[in-house]
């Protein structure tokens, strides 16, 4: 199987591939020979990353909570190609907020980043991936909406809906050869989640649920959002793949 090949000298993009999961799909696609572009809202971090991966990347500052933002990263794209070949929409909120403390405003921002962005990006680079070879979207999703956490009614509310996104639209564009996967990890150990949010009793937590007495890190869930990428997932479309050590299984 060498479906890893399918990459070279194919273009790639990534929302929010300046840190974390993102970053490493990022340096895994460049490592097979893709042109990235991603963004961010952090321009030194972004910077930082681009620097990193080197020549076959471009970092744009934009903020994808905005509509003139996600028309920025698409016209930065435009005005240097016309084909995208895979895109993987990546960026969330997952500020911890209980019900009773939801209002319009961080409605409104969960919407804007969690599910709206993952919308109109797609739609703004949709002649680009008609254009493109890979032909394939992946979606992040989670496990957190699958298990009913708390405090996380509003974040769950709108990542669920990623799930809808993903089926309708893969039999909307399956016609025309377009794949739409989505990718629901479990809690990955990122350096944000660990610095703001994972206690040693998370750690324990985990390891006791999990089929898998392992922590999750982003370098695990890159390789499956790759392969659906891929030709090797070319008979895939519209599923939900869960990656989570066996905590939720299907």
């Amino acid at each position: 199987m060498d479906w890893f090949k399918d990459f070279a000298n194919r273009t790639a993009v990534i929302s929010g591939g300046g840190e974390g999961i993102g970053l490493e799909v990022s340096r895994s696609l460049v490592r097979l020979g893709c042109k990235v572009w991603f963004c961010g809202l952090d321009r030194g971090k972004g910077e930082l990353a681009e620097e990193l991966l080197g020549d076959r990347a471009r970092f744009i500052q934009t903020d994808l909570s905005e509509i003139e933002g996600i028309k920025r990263f698409v016209h930065e794209i435009s005005c240097v190609t016309d084909s995208v070949d895979y895109l993987v929409n990546n960026i969330a909120n997952d500020t911890r907020i209980r019900f009773e403390d939801i209002n319009e405003v961080n409605c409104d921002a969960f919407w804007e980043v969690n599910l709206r962005s993952y919308l109109l990006l797609t739609r703004g680079l949709l002649d680009h991936l008609r254009k493109g070879s890979g032909k394939s979207v992946v979606n992040l999703g989670t496990t957190n909406y699958m298990l009913g956490l708390e405090p996380f009614t509003i974040y769950n509310a709108t990542k669920s809906g990623i799930l809808g996104f993903t089926r309708s639209l893969s039999r909307e564009l399956g016609r025309e050869g377009i794949r739409v996967n989505m990718v629901s990890p479990g809690w990955v150990m990122t350096e944000k989640q660990l610095r703001e949010h994972v206690t040693e009793k998370d750690k324990e937590d985990l390891l006791r649920d999990q089929s898998l007495k392992q922590l999750i890190t982003p370098e695990q869930i890159a390789p499956p959002i790759l392969f659906l990428l891929s030709n090797g997932a070319s008979a895939i479309t519209g599923q939900n793949l869960v990656v989570d050590n066996g905590k939720y299984m299907q």
